[in-house]
């Protein structure tokens, strides 16, 4: 086992609690401490109150012998971390002219005049120490109080974690001790199982070990399977995440997207090229999405053609070659209609597979035997042509969401010639 101390993470600011912001500094931190060996024993959040941070951080700095500070370091009034700090260890707060000096190169770099109330930014509770920061003007500061180390940076991401991985990591290294264990982590991003049913089929090798650890941490539409290992050497880390991943792809496999970060659209875009494909699109109820995903892939031109967005019957028609008669006869939430989307897509993009999706979002339109979330893909090649149909949950949004996401993960397991889910023609 590791004999780091752990750590405590407190972030500050009303944007944090009003919910204006979404605050991940704290994973960001969390990680980073992580990769050091310090594991962290708990979290809070507080507003740009100085009796709430005094108290917030009286509590992290009892807990804990590492206590990581994010926000409040700014030049504007509300940015009060500071000085409640002073106010908490009983002492003034003193200029620093050495970060004063920096803090105006930095504007000089940047070709702009510093205004006056950019000087606070260089005042730290007397008896700290100063953490510069090489990407931007706020510095940090660091204070200790009965054994506990806390260390203070500003709010902004960016400066944030290279402020952390370039000042802070090797200044609590130096301070506790170099970890003598070796951490690694992987996250497989899983599609198609609820985090309950994950749950139940990795019942037996979810718990924790003491080299081990499986979070299950949904991202909708995804669920992210992240292994934590550590080991005695780097091939004794990866040796164990190996073995963990083993052990999950045994049992999903086939629900796998990736094991290295990459989006289903990127997964997608991949095979396509591996195997000398082209992709066009006829998007009715995802209006558009799907394009908007894919094209958010670098170098998806080489694979693209294009996306036709018919929502009208129409232009389904006159675009995409649909009959009237199938629309007449089956209705444009159809087998029939997924499928003529799916080859007029094909041959108006002159692409090698054509991808169709159409469908009830709601909240209004479905009926009895086509219910709000009734969803029809296809798929055209020109061997062969596939539909499937799905009935989706959720609102609007999601039926939406999983409807692209289903439309691609189609694609993804014909080409790896996987089962195929859905209800067939």
């Amino acid at each position: 086992m590791s004999n780091q101390p752990n750590a405590w993470i407190l972030t500050i600011g009303n944007e944090i609690i009003n919910g204006v912001i979404t605050d991940t500094n704290r994973e960001t931190i969390s990680r980073e401490l992580r990769s050091v060996g310090i594991t962290v024993k708990g979290m809070s959040s507080v507003g740009d109150d100085p009796a709430l941070i005094a108290d917030a951080l009286e509590m992290a700095m009892n807990r804990s012998r590492i206590v990581i500070v994010s926000g409040g370091l700014g030049p504007t009034e509300d940015d009060k971390t500071a000085a409640s700090v002073a106010s908490f260890l009983g002492v003034n707060l003193r200029l620093d002219q050495e970060q004063l000096e920096r803090i105006e190169a930095r504007f000089r770099q940047w070709g702009r005049p510093m205004a006056p109330t950019n000087a606070k930014q260089a005042l730290f509770p007397e008896g700290s120490i100063p953490i510069p920061n090489d990407h931007g003007t706020a510095p940090g500061f660091r204070i200790e109080r009965n054994g506990s180390v806390a260390m203070f940076f500003p709010g902004v991401p960016r400066e944030l974690v290279r402020m952390l991985r370039e000042r802070g990591l090797p200044a609590i290294v130096e301070r506790f001790g170099v970890s003598e264990q070796v951490f690694r982590t992987r996250t497989l991003h899983v599609y198609g199982l609820s985090e309950s049913k994950l749950g139940e089929i990795l019942a037996d090798v979810a718990h924790d070990e003491d080299d081990y650890h499986l979070a299950f941490l949904p991202r909708f539409p995804i669920i992210r399977l992240r292994m934590d290992a550590r080991g005695q050497t780097a091939e004794h880390a990866d040796r164990i995440i190996e073995n963990k991943q083993q052990v999950l792809t045994e049992r999903i496999s086939e629900n796998i997207i990736s094991d290295n970060g990459r989006s289903m659209e990127q997964v997608v875009l991949g095979l396509l090229e591996s195997k000398g494909l082209t992709l066009a699109l006829a998007e009715s109820i995802t209006g558009g999405m799907i394009g908007e995903m894919v094209t958010r892939v670098a170098g998806s031109s080489r694979v693209f053609m294009g996306s036709v967005v018919s929502y009208s019957n129409d232009m389904k028609s006159s675009i995409l070659g649909v009959s009237e008669s199938t629309i007449l006869a089956y209705g444009a939430v159809s087998h029939q209609c997924a499928r003529e989307m799916a080859e007029g897509a094909r041959v108006a993009g002159n692409a090698g597979v054509g991808l169709s999706v159409t469908g009830i979002a709601g909240p209004d339109g479905g009926t009895p035997d086509k219910p709000v979330g009734t969803v029809f893909l296809g798929l055209a090649t020109p061997d062969t042509t596939i539909t499937r149909k799905h009935l989706l949950p959720g609102l609007r949004d999601w039926v939406r969401t999983l409807a692209a996401m289903q439309a691609l993960d189609l694609l993804r397991r014909y080409l790896l010639e996987l089962r195929i889910h859905g209800e067939e023609e």
